[in-house]
């Protein structure tokens, strides 16, 4: 305990302040923000939420997360001693816990099995991205807030780049728009910028401007919910149904909420709102047929037989139902068609099938620490928290992008964003 409580330069050792804050603004919160804004240039402009390989992006965008994470807080992670930290969150010490275990007997597990060394990469990189909320939480005040409208600026460039440069907006409602190459739309961020910022722009509306302000409040407003709507319509054009859904019910849900204690600015958002939707009809009328048409020909995407397969793998020996396949195992899934891959649509049985019911219960426990800070947010920041929560249930339940780097990136705004509130003394 008391090797933890080193100090350098007003730093422990465990990478917080000396009271267990945050590292407050200095040249250490600017080289952070500084190397989190070029991993997320980078990422937005040239990257792919699944690149097929590593090239001079990959390695821009590594660069700069190693700047925005540091050298002391990864090695107090990795070499465990962030368990015993005196300050370190719940979140903190479950999760370096579960890093360790979720690394190395997994890892143990390929070693025995055999796995080819690229398909075990393509498991380990997604396993740090997905503790990149232990790992970035001290990043600083100035990160703190860079990140969420850095990750929305990602989803943006990806929905732009996505529609570009055969922009083709009639298209939309009338025939399922090609996905494309790289596959942006997938990316957790685009989900997050077409919930999030629609959803600040009305908040902003609920809110009381400062004189002389009120026009310059409604046209940011309007700004952002058109910066939404980009990702929105993008979503709505390759026909993406749960993340169309799940997006309209939170951007209402949330209205109306904020529409409780203000009934004229509800009215006025109705109202706008009717307008728009008046103008596109067919837009909105031919993107619910096409979610109905693809409900109705491709059902749950054989999710269940996915899971029934998974069932089969871990269920052959007691070993592997405790402890899974380990990284860089492969599954003939029927999701895709029976090819061969390393991955499944959902984060339980992927867990499960490589980790096993002890990884699995390791990343549950992990999850579950994450509650009290999404929490906190929940009550301070309720927007960005209803921005969240989309993304989070589809990378968790229905999709792959669990394994992005931007689905971590959305984990730790909930982690750096509370931490601010504990140096807050809130």
């Amino acid at each position: 305990m008391h090797a933890l409580s080193g100090m350098h330069g007003g730093m422990r050792r465990d990478g917080m302040g000396v009271d267990g804050s945050m590292p407050g603004r200095g040249p250490g919160d600017v080289m952070r923000a500084g190397g989190l804004a070029v991993a997320l240039a980078a990422y937005g402009l040239f990257g792919a939420p699944a690149p097929a390989g590593i090239g001079w992006v990959e390695v821009a965008v590594a660069g700069g997360l190693a700047c925005a994470l540091g050298v002391v807080r990864p090695l107090c992670v990795g070499s465990g001693l962030m368990l015993i930290a005196p300050s370190a969150r719940l979140h903190e010490v479950v999760g370096t816990a579960a890093f360790l275990y979720l690394l190395w007997v997994p890892l143990l597990g390929a070693a025995f099995a055999g796995a080819a060394p690229e398909d075990v990469f393509r498991d380990i990189v997604p396993l740090g991205f997905l503790f990149l909320p232990v790992l970035l939480a001290p990043a600083g005040p100035l990160a703190g807030r860079l990140l969420p409208v850095g990750l929305a600026g990602v989803g943006l460039l990806f929905a732009l780049r996505w529609w570009w440069p055969a922009v083709d907006i009639g298209s939309v409602g009338r025939t399922v728009m090609a996905e494309g190459d790289l596959y942006l739309l997938n990316s957790p961020a685009v989900l997050f910028t077409a919930v999030w910022l629609p959803l600040e722009g009305v908040a902003r509306l609920f809110r009381r401007p400062r004189p002389g302000w009120a026009v310059l409040a409604v046209a940011g407003s309007a700004l952002l919910a058109a910066a939404g709507a980009v990702a929105a319509a993008a979503l709505a054009g390759a026909v993406h149904r749960a993340a169309v859904l799940i997006a309209v019910a939170t951007v209402v849900s949330r209205i109306l909420v904020l529409g409780r204690r203000v009934p004229l600015v509800l009215a006025a958002v109705a109202l706008a709102a009717g307008g728009v939707a008046a103008v596109l009809q067919d837009t909105i009328l031919g993107t619910a047929a096409q979610i109905a048409w693809k409900t109705e020909t491709y059902g749950l995407n054989e999710r269940a037989s996915e899971a029934a397969i998974v069932a089969g793998h871990i269920g052959s020996s007691p070993a592997s139902l405790v402890f899974g396949a380990g990284w860089g195992a492969l599954v003939r899934n029927p999701a895709v068609g029976e090819m061969w891959v390393s991955y499944t649509h959902s984060f339980a049985t992927y867990m499960l099938l490589k980790t096993g019911i002890a990884g699995a219960l390791a990343a549950l426990a992990y999850l579950l620490s994450l509650v009290p800070p999404l929490v906190a947010l929940m009550k301070r920041e309720p927007t960005l928290a209803f921005g969240l929560l989309p993304p989070l249930a589809i990378g968790l339940f229905a999709h792959t992008s669990f394994k992005y780097l931007c689905f971590g990136l959305i984990l730790s705004i909930v982690t750096t964003r509370t931490a601010q509130y504990r140096d807050s003394g809130a």
